[in-house]
């Protein structure tokens, strides 16, 4: 039970990735946001899984990797916020030129810093002290991956939602959290 409650938190909150969902929800409709939804849901498996074996293995290359990786990824959603503030109006049906596929999707969430933090969090409160860290590893990541998935659609539905004349104070508005949020992880690393 607490690692579900744990896994709906940590995906469900207000994030990088749950803001680009409700965007490419809100601009190309839900059905063809899934894609996102799925590459980032199966990024976010893969760093559980990979960072839960290298910690069973020797956590120091994780150590090092985080300063790197949160600078890169910010600076990549910093980017994404400039042509999210810039974008026009949505997109529906065909005429949809540059929908954001699985591959975009897996990029966003392994620059993600959110979920690096998440991954890390979960794996030494929820899989760690357990008596077998490996199998546990392996369920605590099944049941990840399908409230991460629910958790992300449910973003790219709500921003289906959003009517046509109000698109554009949207679009701003996510950007704008969305700056906000990676200012607040710049300056966390910064400050380390």
């Amino acid at each position: 039970m607490a690692m579900s409650v744990f896994a709906l938190v940590a995906s469900a909150t207000p994030g990088p990735v749950n803001i680009v969902g409700a965007l490419c929800g809100a601009r190309f409709g839900p059905a063809r946001a899934l894609p996102v939804v799925t590459g980032a849901t199966l990024c976010f498996t893969a760093l559980l899984l990979v960072f839960g074996a290298g910690v069973q293995i020797g956590a120091a290359w994780m150590s090092a990797l985080t300063k790197p990786m949160t600078l890169a990824g910010g600076g990549y959603l910093l980017w994404l916020a400039w042509r999210l503030a810039r974008a026009g109006e949505p997109v529906r049906g065909e005429a949809a030129a540059s929908v954001p596929g699985f591959w975009s999707g897996f990029v966003i969430q392994g620059l993600n810093p959110k979920a690096w933090i998440a991954a890390v969090s979960a794996l030494t409160t929820f899989v760690l002290p357990l008596p077998d860290p490996g199998k546990a590893l392996v369920v605590f990541a099944a049941l990840f991956t399908g409230i991460c998935w629910l958790s992300l659609a449910a973003w790219a539905c709500g921003g289906a939602g959003i009517g046509l004349r109000s698109f554009a104070g949207f679009n701003r508005a996510m950007a704008a959290l969305l700056v906000a949020s990676v200012t607040w992880m710049l300056w966390s690393v910064a400050s380390t």
